[in-house]
């Protein structure tokens, strides 16, 4: 069969150690189907990202767990302490449910990007993965900003301070600086070692904590029609449920000024944003597509109607300067109002204080997984450490990761002013993703049609969300109509979001421009399988290329054969010449390849498993739905190593027969054929014996159904390198990539691309064909 970018399109593939010229030029690495380097082989924008991955912890997320994870991260500190500090800043009830409308419209057209883009790219990592496909170059860069946006802004702080809050608050402790930030931190810890050390323990403790406040909220709607349908009464006047308040009023006290709704309006954000935390597990998902449609718009419906009853709630029995006054307590001083100072007091807070603890254990399981996609990309340092999943079988590395920033951000700031700092500088980096993504969508529609797209946003939503993304990026920088004396400066989260933002440009420059250059390298991803499964890219510098003498075997071809040099020429003309359609190159050039084989080998019986098609520039595929049709790879390769030439019999053939077949002599070879003759990039083949089995290296190859390897093979003196000059299509061009036989023949050959540097530009690209075929000795077992 053809290559393509489904099974056999490798989703890794590995950067080769040593590289062949003839001049001074050298290029770099590409994606090649099972016969080289790739380049970038990144996990998010190589064409596979549109296949779905499975996580090695295996799919243990269900609808339910689903739905948790979704709606337990939007149902956090959000509703219970955001709504008294959005209260306070815009200044009346009828324009605080504005933002709190306005902010779930708007969350609802970013949903609908995440929901395109996660039903495309259904694999973990979020807007990494997303970023990645939609903006490979700059390379690196996309990768690097959401590394830094992951590490330095992917915390957890807040609902750890609420949880504080309201512990304090329950037992009437004094809430001093050092014993809240302590409590946070303390939090954190227990809920990093629970997902770190026990995976499954810590989805069902987060899946009923989730429930729980999902009921906590519907408690809170209906006691709140409790009281003002009955109007109980209350021994304590002081904290008697007053009448629902006078809606006359509604905007008196309204704050229109742009930076005041801007910092409510990230807020609200902050309020919704676990609606895309599904995002960040999808390899963890069981039938993830489907799940994440549902899922989402689940948690949507849900989220919008529960805030906007438990602002009703709250507006409904406390008064509203009291809500102005209570900061991050309101839900607090609804309960007391109530139920009175026992159990309004004591039991309801505390159920808040654990519906903040849920909200964390999501917020670190999901994280977690998006620090470990980082670290699998090799954007942080000690990656091999942080992508694996030992010694407890869970994401350890990123859930340390994530426990180091979050534990500075709740430590550092000062108290009175550490939630609203929190949201805020969480909130402004993150319009310039949405803003990234936003764009990158309608691009794709236009760029990329081709993509299966199972969930498409509406155009108009998107544009709306792009707009707005524009306004809140300027709206801090508008004075507030109130200052407040003595605190922070108002735009002080805006400065520091920018901040970490160019650090991450700085840090880009300085890591993969500036000093590559002064060193003379180029950075290259090699890939690796870690011992518990994870694959995973490390950024590599590549070896040097060498300069090496190529010997030209015109009028010598006959003296090379397949057992004693690892290649051979041979005279044949095809019956197929354009080579255009692979239907046609199936029925008709497969069998003649086949009877080929079969003549020149002595083998009885041929499986060819692919061919290649080469129109392309050198170390260059072709785009969607022309995958076939690749450039020439200028880097040293053999196709496969010895054991993944074996794997390759079961995995074509029925079991029974692979098995019978491999007692037998078995070979791969790789026919390869000029479409024209080669006056470009010509293909070198190093003689067999002359490279020493030390000098080849196994680079693993991760596909979506199975693994392969090929060898890359380190530089020697001792390398014997031959080609043939104006290769004609009457001529094709055998190469052994792997022979069972260990008695001395020929087992494998290095081959390459290399620049002639006698090609002038006007000489066109090299166009020639290769077809990899299973050839079977049954009869030869000795």
């Amino acid at each position: 069969m053809s290559t393509s970018y489904g099974e056999d399109s490798p989703l890794l593939g590995g950067a080769d150690t040593a590289s062949i010229r003839s001049s001074s030029i050298y290029k770099p690495p590409t994606d090649d189907d099972e016969e080289g380097p790739s380049s970038p082989p990144e996990f998010g924008n190589i064409e596979d990202d549109v296949l779905p991955e499975e996580s090695v912890l295996g799919r243990n997320i269900d609808w339910k767990s689903a739905y948790i994870i979704a709606i337990s991260r939007v149902i956090g500190s959000g509703i219970f302490a955001v709504p008294g500090v959005i209260l306070s800043s815009v200044g009346s009830v009828g324009l605080s449910l504005l933002v709190w409308i306005l902010g779930a419209v708007v969350v609802a057209c970013g949903l609908t990007v995440s929901l395109e883009y996660g039903c495309m790219l259904p694999r973990s990592g979020g807007d990494k993965v997303y970023l990645e496909f939609t903006y490979p170059w700059p390379r690196f860069f996309a990768s690097t900003m959401i590394a830094v946006q992951a590490v330095l802004l992917g915390f957890t702080a807040s609902n750890c301070v609420i949880f504080s809050q309201y512990v304090h608050f329950v037992f009437d402790v004094e809430a001093r600086d050092f014993s809240k930030k302590a409590l946070a931190v303390g939090l954190l810890t227990v809920i990093t070692i629970i997902h770190g050390v026990w995976y499954r323990a810590g989805i069902r403790i987060q899946n009923f904590l989730g429930w729980i406040k999902v009921g906590l909220v519907v408690f809170m709607v209906l006691s709140a029609l409790y009281v003002v349908i009955l109007r109980p009464e209350q021994e304590d006047v002081d904290i008697r449920p007053r009448k629902i308040q006078s809606w006359d009023g509604l905007w008196d006290g309204s704050d229109w000024n742009l930076g005041t709704l801007a910092t409510s309006l990230f807020k609200v954000f902050y309020s919704y944003a676990g609606l895309s935390n599904l995002n960040n597990v999808m390899n963890e998902v069981k039938d993830p597509v489907r799940t994440l449609k549902s899922v989402s718009l689940t948690a949507l419906v849900t989220a919008c109607l529960l805030y906007l009853l438990a602002n009703l709630a709250y507006f409904a029995v406390v008064p509203i300067e009291d809500i102005k006054e209570s900061g991050q307590l309101v839900a607090a001083l609804f309960f007391e109002r109530t139920f009175g100072p026992n159990i309004g007091k004591r039991f309801l807070p505390l159920a808040v204080a654990l519906s903040a603890a849920g909200n964390v254990m999501v917020v670190t399981f999901s994280t977690a997984r998006l620090n470990q996609e980082v670290a699998r990309a090799g954007f942080l340092p000690f990656s091999r450490y942080l992508s694996s999943s030992k010694p407890f079988n869970a994401p350890l590395g990123g859930l340390i990761v994530h426990w180091i920033p979050s534990v500075l951000v709740i430590i550092l700031p000062p108290s009175s002013e550490v939630y609203s700092f929190i949201l805020e500088v969480e909130g402004y980096p993150g319009q310039i993703f949405a803003l990234a993504t936003s764009i990158g969508l309608i691009w794709l529609r236009y760029k990329r049609p081709d993509l299966k797209r199972p969930f498409k946003a509406w155009i108009p939503a998107v544009i709306f969300r792009i707009i707005l993304c524009f306004s809140l990026l300027a709206a801090p920088f508008f004075p507030p109509s109130h200052p407040k004396p003595g605190g922070l400066f108002y735009a002080t989260y805006a400065i520091v979001g920018v901040g970490i933002l160019v650090f991450g440009v700085i840090y880009w420059l300085v890591w993969t421009i500036i000093l590559p250059r002064l060193g003379g390298y180029r950075l290259e991803e090699k890939p690796e399988v870690l011992d518990d499964g994870t694959a995973i890219t490390t950024q590599i510098r590549p070896a040097e290329p060498h300069n090496v003498h190529i010997t030209d075997v015109s009028g010598r071809e006959d003296e090379f054969t397949l057992d004693k040099n690892g290649f051979q020429f041979y005279r044949h003309v095809a019956q197929e010449k354009d080579f255009l359609d692979d239907d046609h190159i199936k029925a008709v050039y497969y069998p003649e390849t086949e009877q080929l084989l079969k003549d020149a080998t002595g083998a009885s019986k041929i499986f060819i498993f692919d061919h290649t098609i080469r129109r392309n520039p050198a170390d260059e595929r072709g785009g969607a739905g022309t995958p076939s049709r690749r450039g020439p790879v200028n880097r040293v390769h053999i196709d496969q190593t010895y054991s993944a030439a074996l794997s390759r019999v079961p995995h074509h053939l029925p079991a029974e027969e692979a098995s019978e077949l491999l007692k037998g002599r078995v070979q791969i070879i790789n026919v390869w054929r000029p479409i024209k003759t080669v006056l470009r990039d010509p293909l070198a083949i190093a003689e067999a014996n002359s490279v020493g089995e030390d000098e080849l290296v196994p680079i693993p190859l991760i596909y979506p159904n199975r693994k392969g390897e090929t060898f890359a093979v380190k530089y020697a003196e001792g390398h014997r390198w031959y080609y043939k000059y104006a290769l004609s299509p009457e001529e094709v061009l055998f190469i052994k990539c792997f022979d069972s036989k260990t008695d001395g023949r020929a087992r494998r050959v290095p081959h390459t691309a290399f620049v002639d540097p006698a090609a002038g530009p006007d000489v066109p690209n090299r166009e020639s064909i290769e077809v990899r075929a299973l050839v079977f000795h049954p009869d030869d077992r000795d």
